[in-house]
């Protein structure tokens, strides 16, 4: 009887488990606030944000968030200084709304 095959198969299927589970533990990206230099809202969905080292981060937050982009926002921290994907809020200044941070992707810049 041949029992390496079996535990081929589960050795396989770990393997393949192991690294889509690792994947989803990974913590979200945060950005200081202080490092933060400017910030631009090309639509009522999206937040730009110019870093004092040079870096640009996009957040595509969850849902539109009405008036953003012709009123000033502040954002609602829960980690001292911090700003995380996926976990924080915005606060926009002219309506009270208050809107969830989606996913901050790096913007390459195109020079």
């Amino acid at each position: 009887m041949n029992l390496g095959l079996p535990f081929a198969v589960t050795a396989i299927l770990l393997a393949s488990w192991a690294p889509a589970n690792a994947q989803s533990a990974a913590p979200p990206t945060c950005l200081n606030v202080s490092n933060i230099q400017r910030s631009e809202t090309p639509d009522d969905r999206t937040i730009i944000f110019h870093m004092r080292d040079g870096k640009v981060w996009r957040n595509r937050l969850k849902t539109v968030c009405p008036m953003l982009r012709t009123s000033p926002f502040t954002q609602v921290l829960r980690s001292g200084d911090l700003m995380c994907a996926n976990q924080q809020t915005i606060q926009v200044t002219q309506t009270g709304s208050t809107c969830m941070l989606g996913d901050f992707t790096p913007v390459i810049s195109e020079r």
